[in-house]
């Protein structure tokens, strides 16, 4: 075979110099709307521990919020799912409209109306600034710098190399999304990131950075605790009605003049509930006190306009995530097999290459679905040398409910040096009617892996125990971890304690 030269190897990826331009717009725009979304988060926690109220996240995580770096890291969740699929799309859309369509202006109609019908979904329950620049410039650059940085046209089989790589990506779509309800990304977790020292970091850096990036495009109802005011409800009884209703959900009442998330203003026998000027659903008193979590759960509904926006971005990230690290990969896999074969069979050789690669990636993943036909066996695997053997036997466990203090040889587990196994042995652990249980929970509860930690928290809130809250609030005040302090109140709310002064 020919082998080619460096010029003729490296003119294949002029498809990075478009995308990485689209990338750049999307992380200039993500990071501007994490830091404005973090900047109204951090004067919420203040104005929320002002008032006397207990705060998540507390004041720890919001020192580190307000830095560049937060925003960041953070916008890179956007970048890397909706910033990553408008450009590749854009991109393939280019190519496909020079190389197969011969730029036929008729034929890029359809394209356009499906653009702008997503611009108007955008935008159709209230105008979102960013999000609208995400669609209208993203698209734009890439589609016009992808046709200007296109090659000349080669004589080579581009069929075979489309048809190779379409089937490539079929077969591992296929592969993967066949453990789609077999709780997919856990296994990701716990076979490929914390089972070494690289995943855990990138495990971290995810778990770090985009629970409050999320916050940019959540709805009231998606937010943990949210703030409101009543300055404007001038009886007193009424007021006081009010309050513990709406502390009831989460949504505490600040005074006047402070950040809040909703304004309840009454007006003869209406209740108004606003966001600043706007009013998004009126009530009455009585029907409110009546029903404040449906009422509540409605004030979200109407004012939620990234209701596309957040479907868009998860979408992004179950397609577009797999498409990047199929390119990133096959690049590498091209370069060096152009150095030894013409360019067709490298294409196709890297592909293939690309295949290997995944599906190595993807087997460990099934491994979890044994079946075990009696006690014996299930504690055979309890017991077993081989720590992933341990974890299957756990999740085995943990998923059928049943009471691992009738099985031998988990409290060895509490020590083990692996965190999914301590992860696995904390969910089990909820269903465990054993004095034990809950002693063991507790010490799970301050394990040093923030992914053991709040497993066991949250077992801890499912078991229904209130003893457990005097245990958890103090981790609530003093962690450094926003995981931690989430999953800390939820299991307290769960326990019935509830917001006070």
């Amino acid at each position: 075979m020919n082998r080619q030269s460096p010029k003729q190897i490296f003119r294949h990826f002029y498809i990075f110099k478009p995308l990485l331009l689209g990338l750049l717009i999307a992380q200039v725009l993500s990071t501007m709307s994490v830091y404005r979304s973090n900047a109204e988060l951090v004067q919420m926690v203040d104005a929320v521990t002002r008032a006397g109220y207990l705060s998540v996240p507390n004041q720890n995580i919001a020192q580190e919020l307000g830095t560049f770096s937060a925003a960041f890291f953070g916008g890179l969740f956007f970048t890397l799912t909706i910033g990553a699929c408008l450009s590749l799309s854009a991109f393939a859309i280019a190519w496909i409209w020079d190389r197969l369509l011969k730029r036929r202006d008729i034929l890029l109609l359809p394209v356009l109306a499906i653009w702008v019908g997503c611009i108007g979904s955008v935008n159709s329950e209230g105008l979102c600034r960013i999000a609208t620049a995400y669609f209208l410039l993203i698209p734009i650059v890439v589609f016009a710098t992808t046709l200007y940085w296109l090659p000349e046209q080669r004589d080579e089989k581009m069929g075979l190399k489309i048809v190779v790589h379409l089937i490539i990506l079929i077969i591992l779509a296929a592969v993967a999304s066949s453990q789609l309800n077999s709780n997919f990304f856990v296994r990701i977790r716990d076979n490929l990131l914390l089972s070494n020292p690289v995943g855990r970091k990138i495990s971290n850096l995810y778990y770090d950075y985009t629970l409050h990036a999320a916050r940019v495009f959540k709805s009231q109802d998606q937010r943990l605790i949210r703030t409101c005011s009543l300055a404007f409800t001038d009886d007193a009884t009424l007021q006081q009605q009010l309050e513990t209703a709406l502390l009831d959900n989460d949504y505490l009442v600040l005074d006047r003049g402070e950040p809040t998330d909703l304004d309840i203003i009454r007006v003869g026998d209406q209740l108004d509930f606003k966001i600043r000027i706007w009013t998004i659903i009126q009530t009455t008193p009585k029907e409110f006190l009546e029903y404040p979590r449906e009422i509540l759960r409605g004030f979200s509904e109407q004012s939620d306009k990234y209701v596309f926006f957040r479907w868009f971005t998860f979408l992004s990230l179950f397609m577009v995530s797999g498409i990047v690290l199929y390119l990133s990969v096959y690049a590498v896999f091209r370069i060096i097999c152009g150095f030894f074969m013409d360019s067709t069979p490298a294409s196709v050789a890297a592909g293939m290459l690309c295949l290997v690669a995944g599906l190595a990636l993807l087997v460990p993943l099934y491994f979890g679905s044994e079946k075990y036909a009696d006690a014996g066996t299930l504690a055979q695997g309890l017991s077993s040398e081989n720590w992933r053997e341990r974890v299957i036997a756990l999740r085995y466990v943990a998923e059928r409910r049943t009471d691992i203090s009738s099985l031998p040889g988990h409290t060895r587990m509490l020590e083990s040096p692996h965190i999914p196994e301590r992860y696995w042995l904390a969910k089990a652990l909820r269903f465990s009617r054993s004095r034990e249980a809950y002693r063991e929970l507790l010490m799970l509860m301050h394990d040093p892996s923030f992914n053991v930690a709040y497993s066991a928290i949250q077992a801890l809130g499912q078991r229904g125990d209130r003893r457990a809250v005097a245990e958890i609030l103090p981790l609530l005040e003093v962690s450094d971890n926003w995981y931690v302090q989430w999953y800390a109140y939820r299991a307290i709310r769960k326990l019935g304690w509830c917001q006070g002064k």
